[in-house]
C-alpha cells in the first residue's frame, strides 16, 4: 500500500470510527495461560462471550418441539421439505425466506426426516449469532459496550421470539450489524474482499433474508443520512469519509459476487432450480406490504409487541436516542436515524409481524448499551469526587426498592383480582370509594362487626378488603417514593449526574427482569395460547394428538407407521399439512363424497357425518383458539398483563374431525347411546 493509499486509509479510519481508534488486542485484560504448548489465549472476556453463547442457544434451541408450527411456519419448512423428498404429499411451495429454505433443505436432506426441532434450528442458531455479533465490533467500541450489547440481545424477549418462531427478521438483523462492521474493515485496511463481502451481505439482506429486508437496508441508509443532516459540520470529516469510501467501493466486483451468492442460496446451490423463483416473489412481497395488511394483525403491531416485551429497552432507549441527537457523535446519530426509520416502518408499513418488532428493539439496544458503559465508567469530574462503586451500590440499592414494589404491586393486583367482588367493574368508582375513607384491616369476627360498603350502585364490598387494598396502596406508593429520596440523597453527595446514572442503572435492571419474564412465558409455558400477543394464529398440541393416532391406526392397518392411506380436507400448505409430512399416501381435497373410502379421513367438525363411501368412527379435535383482547375489563387487564392470563377463556376457533374407517379402527359397527 502506498503512501497515498496509506493516507486515505488513515483520514477514512478517522471518520468512520466515531468513538476513537479500534481497540488494540494487546489492551485486553491479562490471559489466564493454559500452558505453553496449547498457546491459546483465554481472557476473562472470552469466558464471558463462551457464557453468553451457551446462553443464547439455551434460550433459543432449547425445546424448540414445544409448539407445533403454525401456518407461516410450516409453509417455510414445507417449501424446503417438499424439495428434497418426492414423497411428502402436496405440491411445491414457495418460500418466504430463500436463506431459510436453503438451510432446511439441506439440513432435512442430511438428516433423512424432518421435525419442528430440525424446522426451526437454523433461524435458533441465527438467533444466537445474532446476540454474539457484537463481539465483532469489540475493537471499534471497546470491549465492554460490545459485551454489554451482546448481554441484552441474549436475553432480549423479541429476540428469542423471533429466533424460536422461524423469522426470517432474525437474519435481517443479524446481517444488519454484520455489514457496518465489514464497511469499516474495508475503510480501516483498503482490502477488497470487505467490500466485496459486504455488497454479498446487502444482497442476502434484499433478497434472501425475508420479504421486508429492503425496509432495513433503507433504514441503515437513512440513518447515515440522519447522521449527516444532523451534523453541525456539513463538511466533516465522517462526510468526507464516507465519500471517498464510495469512491474506492468495488462496485462490480461486489455486485458481480453478490448475484452469485443469491442464486447460489436460492437454487441450494444450484440444487433446486425453482428455488430462483422465490427471490421475485420475496420482492414481490415485502411490495405488496405497503397496501395489505394481514388478517387479524392490528395497526403498529410491532411497535405493541416492542412495548408489550421490552418496555424497558423501549423507554431507555429513546432516551438514548435523544441523548444521541443533541450530543451524540456520527456513530450514535447513525444509530438514532436507524432506530427512527424502523418505528416508521412499524407503524407504517402493514404487512410487518410479530418478529418485526426488532426494527425498534435492535437499534435501540445498542444505544443502550452504550449508554449503560457510559454510565458505568463515567467519572465525576471537578466539583464531584465519585467513588467508582458508588454509581453500581445506588443502582443496587434501586433494583431492590424496585423489586419491593413490584412485590406490592403483584399483591394489590391479588386483591384486586380476587378478594373483590367481580361485580365491581367501575373502576372510577372504585377509586372514589377508595379515597373516600379509611377503612379498618381487622378481619376478627368475633371482636369488630365487619361492615359492608356500597362500592357502585347495587355492588357491595367488604371494608377489610378495601382496607387491605388502601394499605397495599400506600406501601407501593411510599416505597416508590423512597427511590426519590435516595435518588436526592445521592445527588446531594456526589452531583445529579451520578445519582441518574444509578437510578437509571437500577430501573432499567429491574425492567429487564421484568421483560425476561414476559418472554420466557411467551417462548415456554404459553406457546400454544391466542391470549399471548406475540403468537397472532399458533396451533394447539392437539396437533400432536392427531399424529400419534395416525401412527398407532397405521400400525393396525399396515403394520407400518406411516403407510396409513388419508384423505385431508385440510389446506395443502399450512400446519395440517405439516402434520401429514410422514404420510406419503396422502390426498389434499376440497370435499368429501361416495369415492371417499380411505383409512382416514380428515375434515372440518360438523353436526352431520359428512358423506363417504365407508362407516367411519370419528374423533374431534380443537386444532386453533380463538380470543379476543376486546374482552379484557379492568380486571382482566391487570390478569392479562403479568399473567398472560384472563376470566374470558380461549374457544374453539377451529374444529376438526378425524375419522377413521371401521375395519381400522376394529369395530364392525358404532352404536349410538
Amino acid at each position: 500500500m502506498n503512501e497515498g493509499e496509506l493516507l486515505m486509509s488513515a483520514r477514512a479510519r478517522e471518520a468512520a470510527l466515531p468513538l476513537g481508534e479500534p481497540h488494540a488486542d494487546e489492551t485486553d485484560t491479562q490471559p489466564i495461560p493454559l500452558g505453553a504448548a496449547l498457546r491459546v489465549r483465554v481472557t476473562p472476556e472470552m469466558l464471558l462471550y463462551v457464557a453468553l453463547a451457551v446462553l443464547a442457544l439455551v434460550l433459543r434451541a432449547g425445546a424448540l418441539d414445544r409448539a407445533p408450527l403454525d401456518d407461516a411456519q410450516a409453509r417455510q419448512a414445507l417449501a424446503a421439505l417438499r424439495e428434497v423428498d418426492g414423497r411428502v404429499p402436496g405440491g411445491p411451495l414457495v418460500a418466504g425466506s430463500p436463506l431459510t429454505f436453503a438451510l432446511n433443505a439441506l439440513t432435512f436432506g442430511m438428516s433423512g426426516g424432518a421435525n419442528e426441532t430440525l424446522a426451526r434450528l437454523p433461524v435458533a442458531l441465527a438467533g444466537a449469532l445474532l446476540a454474539l455479533a457484537p463481539a465483532l465490533w469489540r475493537r471499534y467500541l471497546n470491549p465492554l459496550p460490545a459485551l454489554v450489547l451482546s448481554f441484552l440481545l441474549v436475553i432480549s424477549p423479541v429476540a428469542v421470539l423471533a429466533a424460536r418462531t422461524m423469522s426470517g427478521v432474525t437474519w435481517t438483523m443479524l446481517l444488519a450489524l454484520v455489514v457496518p462492521w465489514l464497511v469499516l474493515r474495508f475503510v480501516e485496511t483498503g482490502e477488497r474482499r470487505w467490500a466485496i463481502l459486504a455488497t454479498v451481505a446487502l444482497a442476502a439482506m434484499v433478497f434472501l433474508a425475508e420479504p421486508a429486508g429492503f425496509l432495513t437496508l433503507l433504514g441503515l441508509a437513512f440513518g447515515l443520512i440522519f447522521a449527516w443532516l444532523t451534523d453541525d459540520d456539513p463538511d466533516s470529516s465522517a462526510v468526507a469519509g464516507l465519500r471517498r469510501t464510495a469512491r474506492a467501493w468495488p462496485w462490480a466486483g461486489g455486485a458481480l459476487a453478490a448475484a452469485l451468492v443469491v442464486v447460489g442460496v436460492a437454487t441450494v446451490f444450484y440444487w433446486v432450480p425453482a428455488g430462483l423463483t422465490s427471490v421475485g416473489q420475496v420482492l414481490w412481497a415485502g411490495l405488496r406490504g405497503f397496501v395489505e395488511r394481514p388478517a387479524g394483525v392490528a395497526t403498529a403491531f410491532p411497535a405493541w409487541v416492542a412495548l408489550r416485551y421490552e418496555l424497558g429497552i423501549v423507554a431507555f432507549g429513546l432516551l438514548a436516542l435523544y441523548h444521541a441527537v443533541r450530543q451524540g457523535g456520527f456513530f450514535e446519530r447513525a444509530l438514532a436515524g436507524w432506530a427512527l426509520a424502523g418505528i416508521v416502518w412499524s407503524v407504517g408499513y402493514g404487512g410487518a409481524g410479530a418478529g418485526h418488532a426488532l426494527w425498534i428493539t435492535v437499534p435501540l439496544t445498542v444505544l443502550v448499551a452504550l449508554r449503560v458503559t457510559d454510565w458505568l465508567t463515567e467519572r465525576g469530574g471537578v466539583l464531584w469526587d465519585v467513588p467508582g462503586w458508588g454509581v453500581p451500590l445506588h443502582a443496587l440499592i434501586t433494583f431492590g426498592l424496585w423489586l419491593a414494589v413490584g412485590l406490592s404491586v403483584i399483591l394489590l393486583g391479588k386483591q384486586l383480582l380476587y378478594d373483590l367482588p367481580r361485580e365491581v367493574t367501575d373502576l372510577g368508582a372504585l377509586v372514589e370509594r377508595l379515597f373516600a375513607d379509611i377503612y379498618s384491616r381487622n378481619t376478627n369476627f368475633e371482636t369488630q362487626q365487619i361492615a359492608s360498603i356500597e362500592v357502585q350502585p347495587g355492588v357491595f364490598a367488604w371494608a377489610y378488603v378495601l382496607g387491605f387494598i388502601q394499605l397495599r396502596l400506600l406501601v407501593t406508593v411510599l416505597v416508590s417514593l423512597l427511590n426519590g429520596v435516595l435518588f436526592f440523597l445521592v445527588g446531594s453527595l456526589w452531583g445529579a449526574r451520578a445519582a441518574w446514572r444509578g437510578f437509571a442503572l437500577g430501573t432499567l435492571v429491574a425492567l429487564l427482569l421484568i421483560s425476561a419474564g414476559l418472554g420466557g412465558q411467551a417462548a415456554l409455558n404459553r406457546v400454544g395460547d391466542p391470549r399471548e400477543l406475540w403468537m397472532s394464529d399458533p396451533v394447539t398440541t392437539d396437533v400432536y394428538e392427531l399424529r400419534e393416532t395416525l401412527r398407532e391406526m397405521s400400525l393396525r392397518a399396515t403394520g407400518e407407521p406411516r403407510l396409513l392411506t388419508v384423505t385431508a380436507q385440510v389446506p395443502p400448505d399450512g400446519a395440517l399439512a405439516w402434520a401429514l409430512r410422514d404420510y406419503p399416501n396422502t390426498v389434499f381435497v376440497d370435499g368429501l363424497g361416495a369415492e371417499v373410502t380411505s383409512a382416514a379421513v380428515i375434515a372440518p367438525a360438523r353436526d352431520d357425518p359428512p358423506p363417504m363411501g365407508a362407516p367411519y368412527v370419528g374423533k374431534e379435535l380443537i386444532v386453533r383458539q380463538a380470543w379476543d383482547i376486546d374482552t379484557l375489563s379492568w380486571h382482566d387487564a391487570i390478569l392479562w398483563f403479568y399473567r398472560g392470563d384472563s376470566a374470558v377463556k380461549p374457544v374453539s376457533g377451529g374444529r376438526l374431525t378425524l375419522w377413521v374407517r371401521n375395519d381400522v379402527y376394529g369395530v364392525e359397527r358404532v352404536t349410538e347411546e
